[in-house]
């Protein structure tokens, strides 16, 4: 059966490349995947794919508009990396913004995520940092897998106390989620902030070669430039997936 993960957290805090990281880890015995980021204020297909150009057509925005969300609409706006071809993308195109479609209602955004589902072995939705972005609320309502990626400073602090009070509702299940410190760095006080948040269950250590991936449009291959820090909370992650994926 498919699994959903979703992943959020505050501005900066490197979810879209661990979302690129995970999706290559999870896919390397072949299995399939599709990344989903509703976030129509940075569209994400150029992002993840700056050398090609990606019709509207193909934007995730088309979905969510659609009077009907089913598999084979799913289907037919998942861009599919030529490089890594188990894996999947669905996100807004260039030039596209905020105005660009209707209002994002809830119960589609749910729709478009079980539909998926139906579709590949695993289902990793990128979640906008904003609450008002109805994708992130209704990603982490479905999710089986919740992943909380928070910078280990006073931002990531507070994000998560303005925030949590939005979630206190049973079925986010906001106690239940894997919390993560992102872009940590040597400088960052990580003893005195997992205290404030109230525990990272391992760390996203910060590097240049990871920076520069994600900056030049290569977060597919940031896999290649974890450090062991990173790759241990990564492995943390494939276990609680991977394990009940196969119970």
């Amino acid at each position: 059966m498919s699994k959903i993960i979703a992943v959020w957290g505050n501005s900066g805090s490197g979810k879209s490349v661990f979302c690129c990281i995970l999706a290559k880890a999870l896919t390397r015995s072949k299995q399939k995947a599709i990344i989903i980021n509703a976030d129509s204020s940075v569209p994400m297909l150029p992002v993840w794919l700056p050398e090609e150009i990606i019709e509207t057509s193909s934007s995730v925005g088309q979905v969510l508009s659609s009077l009907d969300i089913d598999t084979a609409l799913v289907a037919s706006h998942v861009t599919v990396l030529k490089a890594y071809p188990f894996i999947g993308l669905m996100g807004y195109a260039t030039g596209e913004n905020p105005l660009t479609y209707p209002e994002l209602q809830y119960e589609k955004a749910k729709q478009l995520i079980y539909a998926a589902a139906k579709l590949v072995d695993f289902v990793i939705l990128d979640c906008s940092s904003s609450m008002t972005n109805l994708f992130t609320p209704a990603a982490i309502e479905v999710a089986d897998h919740v992943i909380r990626i928070l910078t280990p400073d006073l931002r990531g602090v507070h994000y998560l106390k303005a925030h949590q009070p939005l979630l206190q509702d049973a079925r986010f299940r906001f106690d239940s989620h894997m919390t993560f410190a992102g872009v940590a760095r040597p400088f960052h006080a990580i003893e005195e902030m997992d205290h404030l948040i109230g525990g990272f269950d391992g760390l996203l250590p910060y590097s240049k070669e990871i920076d520069r991936c994600a900056t030049c449009g290569g977060m597919f291959k940031a896999i290649d430039y974890c450090s062991s820090k990173y790759l241990t909370s990564l492995s943390k992650v494939m276990e609680v997936v991977c394990d009940e994926q196969t119970e």
